[in-house]
């Protein structure tokens, strides 16, 4: 079975375009179409679904394309036994990233990726349901790596911790509770929260907390990006559990207060499969995100 076979299949199922599949593979659509017709012919099975307007996968092209994920992942580290580490990287890398992610400085990690391994196509993409969204991604083998929010407790996925964050009420300054030395969830129960969507890592701890406490709450604003709930706060628009940290831009227009009932924190972490062995250009990847960390950063 030809390699830019299952290339040219994959960008096609990755894009469910043709045209863009042919511009990520710098290629022409032609070659892009008569290489995956070809493959179709050599398994006997009809893997995408074209029509004039939208391209999708079929039911065989579903089940085949982790399996071709994983024979190019085979021959790579097949490479790999007679090839030095830094020469013949090949392939793509999609990495997942969260919304407002700054602590690691994703475009300036991919610029250097890019300039030591140029014929890697690397991809990033987000999700709208957040950590649990790449999480799902990346064991579906769609997602090879991601920045994560949450603590890891899936045998299905390795997490390697970047940062851990302290959760604390943040309050308008005029709040009743700005004074206070300390809360406890019940005396916060009743307040509108600005939070993340569902999915989200930060909004599940949350959750998980106020559930186990015996308790439920009501999110009245919802945002996709925890850099601006702070702002939100600021506003009068209503109280968050958020780390410190990310309340600094909100200056004085917010307090923080300790809770004295729960003590929530949760990692930022660089997480890939477990199940899949990882590829050269996933290790290579790896090995430059501790030199794309800026301190200077809350999140």
């Amino acid at each position: 079975m030809d390699q830019k076979r299952l290339e040219y299949f994959i960008a096609v199922a990755e894009e469910l375009n043709f045209t863009r599949a042919a511009q990520r593979l710098h290629i022409t659509q032609s070659t892009l179409s008569a290489g995956v017709k070809t493959l179709e012919a050599d398994l006997k099975v009809e893997l995408l679904a074209r029509s004039t307007r939208s391209v999708r996968l079929t039911g065989a092209g579903s089940a085949f394309l982790p399996e071709a994920r994983t024979a190019l992942e085979a021959l790579d580290r097949a490479r790999a036994a007679v090839e030095p580490l830094a020469t013949g990287l090949r392939g793509s890398l999609t990495v997942g990233v969260l919304s407002g992610l700054t602590v690691v400085d994703v475009p300036a990690l991919a610029g250097e990726f890019h300039r030591r391994h140029p014929e890697v196509l690397l991809r990033t993409e987000t999700s709208q349901r957040g950590t649990a969204g790449l999480l799902d991604r990346i064991k579906e083998s769609h997602v090879d790596v991601a920045f994560a929010g949450a603590e890891i407790r899936d045998e299905h996925l390795r997490a390697r911790p970047i940062k851990r964050y302290h959760v604390q009420l943040l309050v308008p300054a005029g709040h009743p509770l700005a004074q206070r030395e300390k809360a406890r969830l019940r005396d916060i129960a009743a307040e509108t929260f600005v939070d993340m969507p569902e999915g989200f890592g930060q909004r599940q701890l949350v959750d998980d907390a106020f559930t186990k406490a015996g308790l439920s709450r009501r999110v009245g604003i919802e945002v996709s990006d925890i850099t601006t709930i702070a702002d939100y706060v600021a506003h009068g628009l209503g109280v968050a559990l958020l780390p410190p940290d990310l309340a600094e831009r909100a200056g004085d227009a917010v307090r923080a207060v300790p809770l004295a009932d729960a003590r929530l924190t949760w990692p930022l972490s660089v997480v890939a499969s477990a199940t899949r062995p990882p590829t050269r250009a996933l290790h290579a990847f790896l090995d430059l995100i501790p030199h794309h960390i800026r301190r200077d950063r809350a999140f």
